[in-house]
């Protein structure tokens, strides 16, 4: 790969400088969200960040544009390497991570696909957590093995399963906590001084809990990548990925960005930075609904099991409170006896829709014996916690007593 183009992309990050004037707009998340990686446009005055759809950008003498393309000079000159919309995205999406610098993608698994090609060779090993996104398993089972890496998934919540995977080969670990689908937890600091002690990057997929709820970096991770598709942008209305790191990183990442050519689009990028503003607002109410939905299940009748970090009956529930800042906004849970009676569970729902996804402002679910886990065996189910019956919820901003009452309804059919 050309390796000056790659150079060309470090320039558009998040200096230290920068990361300071940040702060002096505010300190706290609250009001990071609002703020961080924005500037009044010095043109119009503006305070929001305008939508920059230009595909390429013009200087008056060729040396200035080759400057920015080829060396490494901040600025921008085609917009697949870097795009003025994009890049205040990236910056507050860093800032908020606590990170140095950013990437956006037209994914999460564009995100995903790209950090882990960046720092795998074959026959690297990589060891990730075995609850993890099914696409990110996919991703690893049907095409990484393929082209000769090396894949160990592992019960990510004794670090001692990890240990005992790790040889000289050990490039890269991976984890996501809380864990999709089951929400188990990882202790993030202590793998994090293990990735440290064998000089193995550390990525951690931090979509579930959001930089509001934990930050991944200041416990030891290398790098935090996010489907910003989700609670991010917050609305069902972006598809996108992200990525923090070191700027250094950040260069490395999108010189393979660059030539896999999964970046996000500007509309996507305005769209989410619009959608960041009220992330602590609306990621608090996810969080006081989940958990309030959670203690509610846990003493329903017709709920075999809840899986949900706030409750005290979790397995890792002060592990929860040691690295979290609540306990995010997913909740999951075995309905009735079997897979028929929690697909009769939600197709009995009013206010809580039946699709994919999560994070957003609207409630949404899904059940194990329709529309999750299909392509599995049972026995692969078995193995990452999914029991007949089995939930995933992803509860909107919806007043949580009327969730609460759709559930009720819908359970008492069952």
């Amino acid at each position: 790969m050309n390796k000056k183009q790659g150079d060309a992309s470090k320039g558009i990050g998040v200096s230290k400088d920068e990361i300071e004037v940040q702060e002096d707009l505010g300190k706290r998340i609250g009001t990071k969200v609002v703020h961080a990686g924005e500037q009044i446009n010095p043109h119009t005055r503006g305070i929001t960040t305008s939508i920059d759809f230009s595909t390429t950008f013009a200087y008056d003498i060729a040396d200035q544009w080759a400057d920015v393309f080829y060396h490494g000079k901040p600025g921008f000159a085609y917009s697949r390497h870097a795009n003025p919309t994009r890049a205040a995205l990236e910056k507050k999406i860093a800032i908020l991570e606590n990170g140095e610098a950013g990437v956006g993608f037209s994914s999460g698994m564009a995100a995903i696909s790209t950090v882990l090609s960046t720092y795998l060779k074959p026959e690297d090993e990589i060891i990730i957590t075995e609850r993890c996104y099914p696409g990110t398993r996919h991703l690893l089972n049907q095409y990484f093995k393929e082209w000769g890496f090396i894949v160990h998934f592992v019960d990510a919540t004794d670090i001692e399963n990890i240990k005992a995977k790790i040889s000289n080969k050990t490039k890269l670990i991976h984890m996501e906590c809380p864990a999709n689908p089951t929400l188990s937890l990882c202790d993030i600091a202590e793998i994090g001084k293990l990735a440290k002690e064998i000089n193995a990057k550390y990525v951690f997929d931090n979509t579930f809990a959001t930089p509001i709820v934990q930050n991944p970096i200041d416990m030891g991770v290398n790098i935090v990548v996010h489907s910003v598709t989700k609670y991010l942008s917050g609305h069902s209305d972006v598809l996108g990925g992200a990525s923090v790191s070191t700027a250094d990183e950040r260069a490395e990442i999108m010189n393979t960005a660059v030539y896999f050519g999964g970046v996000m689009q500007p509309f996507d990028a305005w769209l989410t930075i619009r959608g960041i503003k009220t992330l602590e607002l609306r990621v608090k109410r996810h969080n006081e609904n989940a958990l309030a939905i959670a203690e509610f299940l846990e003493n329903h009748p017709k709920i075999r099991t809840v899986y949900y970090p706030g409750l005290e009956s979790h397995p890792q529930h002060q592990l929860a409170k040691k690295q979290m800042r609540g306990f995010g906004g997913m909740v999951s849970f075995c309905a009735g006896k079997s897979d028929k009676d929690g697909v009769d569970f939600i197709n009995n729902l009013k206010i809580i829709k039946r699709a994919t996804s999560l994070g957003s402002t609207s409630s949404l679910i899904q059940a194990s014996g329709s529309m999750l886990y299909l392509e599995f065996t049972e026995e692969e189910k078995r193995s990452i916690g999914i029991h007949p019956g089995f939930v995933r919820f992803s509860p909107g901003i919806e007043d949580k007593d009327d969730l609460i009452e759709d559930i009720d309804q819908a359970l008492s059919k069952i």
